[in-house]
């Protein structure tokens, strides 16, 4: 079931060259893999205060958006950035529905598959999967776009990067017992910096 990711953003990159059609194959699996393993009857109410979300995305945007605004020619270079994202369809006008995709669709489907499904149900009633190995498969099919638009020496060090965040995602929703927690500081704290890193890029 972890697999299944890959085929689909594949297609969506390399047959039809489409970073939409990737988007929506994806969701599409994330969505078929959260009800056959009934991971819809997760929670979804947060039970953290949004004060605390809130804090823990300010210094997350201020520390990725920072570190690109003071690394960002060496380390992801606008240019190369551009080109990259152009070959998969992805322009300007692009964001105007990558912004609610990552914001609330993104979030939402991955933690549903990723900490609902895959982390918290599993095929064993009773035995989740160990947040590592959730975080390893949530890291590895990751590498099909990150090696499609980050410079071959960055781009391992970014699946180590999203490998990190799909652990911390995943203790997030054990320690709360839901996966709305989750699911905001996904939106908040990870997918929002990288789209505020796309856009500075982009102008």
């Amino acid at each position: 079931m972890a697999l299944l990711p890959w085929p689909a953003v594949a297609a969506g990159l390399f047959l039809f060259h489409s970073a939409f059609l990737a988007f929506l194959f994806y969701a599409c699996v994330c969505l078929y893999g959260t009800w056959r393993l009934g991971g819809f009857a997760c929670r979804l109410r947060p039970q953290w205060p949004l004060k605390t979300h809130l804090g823990i995305a300010l210094v997350s945007n201020l520390v990725l958006v920072g570190l690109y605004q003071l690394l960002g020619k060496w380390v992801l270079p606008a240019d190369f950035l551009i080109e990259r994202l152009a070959t998969v369809g992805v322009t300007k006008a692009s964001f105007l529905w990558l912004f609610p995709y990552f914001l609330i669709g993104n979030p939402l489907v991955e933690e549903l598959f990723w900490r609902g499904g895959l982390r918290l149900r599993s095929f064993v009633p009773g035995q989740p999967l160990p947040s590592l190995s959730v975080a390893f498969f949530f890291g590895a099919w990751h590498s099909l776009p990150i090696f499609l638009i980050a410079p071959l020496w960055v781009a391992p060090l970014a699946v180590l990067g999203v490998m990190t965040i799909g652990f911390a995602l995943g203790e997030v929703a054990d320690i709360t017992e839901t996966l709305g927690d989750a699911i905001l500081l996904h939106a908040l704290a990870a997918d929002l910096p990288l789209l505020i890193i796309l856009f500075l890029a982009s102008r």
